[in-house]
């Protein structure tokens, strides 16, 4: 077996907006795996640089481990190599976590990700023991930890991460951090590692700090918009934030931060019906807004799409 060793391959000085993407679910809530191909379409039509797929945008707690694996390989397949695939693995149950990410693998996806230990207090032993089978379970493909605590319960310090790090497929770490503040300490990693920043309210700080990497549940709607943005941001274009920062904070308050039911309601506003979200984090008599952009955020992306299925 030929094993993946850090700072190779496509991870090696990536830059660009990973998007996290939705899940697709039919009129009666079943996995609608023919929507797939479409959506993958629309995402990387509009320049998006990778995809992250079975992730919180895509409801994977509400997802079984069939779909979820289902869901990837669908996404893999739809991708055909035009931009990496990303699949994530985590389950706060270990045995699920490492057999998805074999499965994974089988699919062809570009990498692994997978979240702290959820729900559960867990102590950092525990935690480490988690993330090191999961990395152990997938020697050949690139690992990323996927830290949030605030969805989680449990955090993985900077220093924590580091112990991780004796395990050579380990590449990076998904920052889901609610502050910048919580971010910076990961920054020291830059740029062996890819550190990748979950939070579209941090991007000037991040690129500042020398970030190139993010993952954004707004851009599973707006990708358009989301690699306008951090191309501006990557570049330090001045003019470029001005106009299109404060349209990335409409799209964060449209969304609500980034729900499946705001985005997916984005996304059948922009001819793109995805179903409805298993996880309803937001109440129906909520969406309106999401489907109602301002006129100048409409204006920016070119916002009917074509491809009303």
């Amino acid at each position: 077996m030929i094993s993946y060793t850090r700072g190779s391959g496509w991870v090696k000085d990536f830059s660009g907006v990973i998007v996290a993407t939705c899940t697709p679910f039919d009129d009666e809530g079943a996995l609608a795996l023919d929507r797939v191909p479409p959506y993958v379409d629309f995402l990387v039509e509009r320049g998006v640089a990778a995809l992250m797929v079975g992730g919180t945008t895509s409801e994977f707690i509400a997802l079984s481990l069939e779909e979820r694996s289902s869901l990837i390989a669908a996404a893999v397949r739809a991708a055909a190599g035009r931009v990496p695939v990303i699949a994530h693995a985590g389950d706060v149950v270990l045995g699920a976590s490492t057999r998805l990410a074999r499965q994974a693998v089988d699919s062809g996806a570009s990498a692994v990700a997978a979240i702290i230990p959820y729900f559960h207090r867990h102590t950092t032993p525990a935690i480490l023991d988690h993330l090191r089978a999961v990395a152990r379970a997938v020697p050949e493909l690139p690992v990323f930890v996927y830290n949030y605590p605030e969805a989680t319960g449990n955090r993985l310090t900077a220093e924590g991460f580091e112990l991780l790090l004796e395990e050579q497929n380990i590449a990076g770490t998904k920052l889901s951090m609610a502050t910048f503040e919580e971010i910076e300490p990961f920054l020291r990693f830059l740029p062996d590692l890819c550190i990748i920043s979950g939070n579209d309210g941090v991007w000037k700080q991040f690129t500042d700090k020398g970030g190139r990497a993010v993952v954004s549940g707004n851009a599973g709607a707006v990708p358009d918009l989301m690699v306008q943005a951090l191309e501006a941001y990557l570049k330090g274009d001045q003019e470029g934030i001005e106009r299109l920062g404060p349209l990335v904070g409409e799209v964060i308050r449209l969304t609500r931060g980034g729900q499946p039911a705001a985005l997916k309601a984005l996304l059948a506003s922009r001819g793109m019906p995805m179903g409805g979200a298993r996880v309803a984090s937001v109440a129906p008599a909520e969406l309106a807004a999401a489907s109602s952009p301002s006129d100048a955020l409409r204006a920016a992306i070119g916002w009917d799409v074509g491809t009303a299925r």
